[in-house]
């Protein structure tokens, strides 16, 4: 989710001082460098020394701006995950820290892979069952004693308030050309905020969630196809078991990404029948009240982002990086159509249902 590509960003090239950082972890002489592409918002380096293969990163602290305290959730974090470990800093250290930036560096996990898409309905019960199975190893871990990196990040009011303020303002003065857009959302106001209401009313238990499963976090064993773990782990905090599934509905069970023309999206119930059914395959770990609010945590994710690209809109892109003028609004319209798309299906089957 908030790998949307911020207006700032940490990519970039290998930093001049890259003998001095690998040596501070103690990993060795390097061999080979690699920056590595996919993410959007730390610069990570794949890097191979003579003691083994590494993933270099640099955070992004224009997005995490307490960087220590990432480290500090997903330190424990993996010691719930024996995949993948912190190299520690020879002096013990979780990050390195210079002029340049913050770094930590994680092992590299041989023979692993990830996707970018949900090709087929065994894929997507692959990824119901990849999330099951991260929540089930983090169970032990309470939720309430993680730091939030992003405060109010799934805050349904506090996402309205930025809304609002942007409405009121109009920076970019662009109102008049999204009537339709704030009408949808001022009408959808009561629905949206439904787990947000119950999360603050502590009818929700607070876990340890990863807030943003989409596929491509997810790695996978090449020859087995056999779950490995999450990565991406820097927005690792409390939360609802509901703003993961609904990220992976909202992400998993669409026929098109978010930047896409509008009327290629749909929602697929085959892909989302899928979803739910790797997610609740011997799940045992869900009140009857996060059960029944599995779909409706869809919705919630996917129109808390058609809120915050809107919002961006109006505010001129200020927080998202855009290719072209009407970006945002073109990534708002997706998911606007995507909600709707998910209430002419869910409307039918009564999940709405609460």
């Amino acid at each position: 989710m908030h790998t949307q590509a911020g207006r700032h960003n940490s990519k970039g090239r290998i930093p001049v001082n890259i003998a001095e950082i690998t040596k501070a972890f103690g990993i060795g002489s390097v061999n080979e460098m690699k920056v590595l592409t996919a993410g959007h918002i730390n610069l990570s380096i794949k890097i191979t020394t003579v003691t083994g293969v590494f993933i270099l990163q640099r955070i992004n602290t224009d997005i995490f701006t307490k960087p220590y305290e990432v480290m500090e959730n997903i330190d424990k974090v993996l010691a719930c995950i024996p995949s993948l470990y912190l190299v520690r800093t020879l002096d013990g250290g979780l990050l390195f820290h210079d002029e340049s930036g913050y770094y930590r560096c994680y092992n590299f996990i041989d023979n692993s892979v990830s996707y970018d898409v949900v090709s087929d309905e065994a894929m997507a019960y692959r990824m119901g069952d990849a999330l099951k199975r991260f929540h089930s190893a983090l169970s032990a871990i309470d939720g309430s004693v993680l730091h939030e990196t992003i405060p109010s990040f799934h805050d349904m009011f506090f996402r309205f308030s930025q809304f609002d303020e942007a409405v009121e303002k109009d920076r970019a003065g662009r109102l008049s050309s999204v009537k339709d857009e704030v009408r949808f959302m001022n009408d959808n106001r009561e629905r949206a905020c439904i787990i947000s209401k119950l999360y603050k009313e502590g009818k929700l238990p607070v876990h340890v969630t990863h807030n943003d499963t989409k596929l491509s976090n997810v790695l996978f064993d090449k020859d087995s196809g056999e779950y490995i773990t999450f990565i991406d782990l820097d927005t690792v905090m409390p939360g609802t078991f509901l703003f993961d599934t609904g990220d992976m509905i909202r992400s998993s069970a669409s026929t098109a990404r978010e930047d896409e023309n509008p009327d290629d999206v749909h929602f697929s119930p085959d892909l989302y029948h899928e979803l739910r059914r790797g997610y609740f395959d011997g799940n045992d770990s869900l009140t009857e009240l996060e059960k029944s609010l599995f779909a409706l945590s869809g919705r919630t994710i996917t129109f808390i982002m058609a809120l915050r690209f809107l919002t961006d809109y109006l505010n001129g892109d200020v927080y998202y990086h855009t290719d072209y003028s009407e970006h945002n609004l073109v990534r708002a319209r997706n998911q606007i159509r995507l909600v709707k798309d998910m209430d002419e299906f869910f409307s039918e089957t009564g999940d709405y249902d609460v």
